[in-house]
């Protein structure tokens, strides 16, 4: 489907932590406080607000009371690490709808002992693999990764250099908690979890908060010079359900794509924030979503430079693997990244051509069903 009068006016991060124990709440406050200063809006010029956490005891309506908001729409973005592309897709069905003008749009998670409470994740082990000693996302991920391995020839090398690629890009974001340099030597080294997954696969839980804005055509060009607009999106969920035996390499992004590109051709696209929980799960995409073969990932990968001065920029900020994973901040992480990068506001890491950008969310891990939520969004700048 393609959007007509939707825009993105700002962005709001806070400081991701590994040892803070501060509030969620204050998170959530900080990352909107950001977004509100960015771009001159006041708490009551607010109408649509989504949360999108798994560690909140709260629903969206008690966060804005907390917050102090008064509202005419509110969400609960239960979409796991796809929160962030499903909430904007929600938030801007209400815009078009002439329900709210100015939308903002929240995820985030802290290590408060006080009141952190992890969803518990049994939808995850529901399945034959869970009596062979199967241990959640690390498990689940090294089955399709080894799958992938074995059927097309994808080396560790070429998954390995993902992972050190965004690493570099991290090391140009004050943000990003990893910003070490890393070698495909060190990746390669690295402790291993679950084979073939290894340290430097895995996303590093943390405390922090993204905060989007979003808001109409006209109301977006009184708040800013700097238009962003939201020119397509779509979603998947449960993708292969009805299969008894679902092809684990491939994602429900397959779906996904084909519509984006029905609305914008590959080709135009500048830059990919595509949801990184794990290595393996971005050369997928990049599959998925017909920039070669499937199967061809892994040359594909050894062939292109992903960096952000690259011919195929990923995760220009480092993503999940180098920032680290607040919690269903993850899913906004790319969003934001993305903002950055079109109002031309990412520094040294600033991408040279940045004029569309591409990103996708990945949400609720099943081995028995592929993966729950798959969703992306295509973002342009215009003058």
């Amino acid at each position: 489907m393609r959007r007509k009068r939707v825009c993105f006016v700002g962005y709001g991060s806070t400081e991701y932590s590994r040892k803070s124990e501060e509030p969620l709440l204050s998170y959530y406050a900080q990352a909107i406080r950001a977004a509100l200063d960015q771009t001159g809006l006041k708490k009551s010029d607010i109408q649509g607000f989504s949360v999108t956490t798994q560690s909140s005891p709260d629903y969206s309506p008690h966060v804005a009371e907390q917050l102090g908001l008064e509202l005419d729409w509110v969400l609960n973005g239960d979409y796991g690490g796809a929160g962030g592309v499903t909430s904007v897709r929600r938030a801007a069905d209400a815009i078009e709808a002439g329900h709210v003008d100015v939308a903002v749009l929240l995820g985030g998670n802290s290590f408060d002992k006080s009141v952190f409470q992890q969803r518990p994740l049994e939808y995850q082990r529901a399945n034959y693999v869970d009596v062979y000693g199967y241990g959640g996302p690390n498990t689940l991920m090294a089955l399709v990764q080894r799958r992938h391995m074995e059927q097309y020839g994808t080396t560790l090398d070429q998954i390995g250099k993902i992972a050190v690629t965004q690493r570099e890009n991290a090391r140009l974001n004050p943000q990003a908690l990893l910003r070490d340099p890393m070698s495909l030597e060190d990746y390669l080294k690295s402790r291993m979890i679950s084979d073939p997954i290894r340290l430097f696969d895995c996303v590093m839980p943390c405390s922090g908060a993204e905060c989007v804005v979003l808001a109409s055509e006209e109301r977006a060009r009184s708040i800013t010079d700097k238009l962003v607009y939201l020119v397509t999106d779509a979603e998947r969920i449960n993708y292969q359900v009805s299969n008894m035996l679902p092809d684990k390499t491939t994602f429900g992004i397959k779906v996904v794509g084909d519509r984006l590109f029905a609305e914008v051709r590959r080709d135009q696209i500048d830059l990919f924030e595509l949801y990184d929980d794990y290595p393996i799960a971005v050369l997928i995409q990049i599959e998925d979503l017909g920039y070669c073969g499937k199967g061809e990932g892994g040359k594909f990968v050894g062939s292109h430079d992903l960096s952000f001065k690259g011919d195929f920029p990923v995760n220009t900020g480092g993503g999940e693997l180098s920032v680290g994973q607040a919690g269903l901040a993850g899913g906004f992480l790319h969003v934001v990244e993305a903002l950055r990068q079109l109002r031309s506001e990412a520094g040294p890491r600033q991408v040279k051509k940045a004029e569309r950008a591409l990103v996708t969310g990945i949400g609720w891990l099943s081995y028995g069903r592929n993966l729950g939520t798959t969703a992306g969004l295509i973002m342009e700048r215009r003058a």
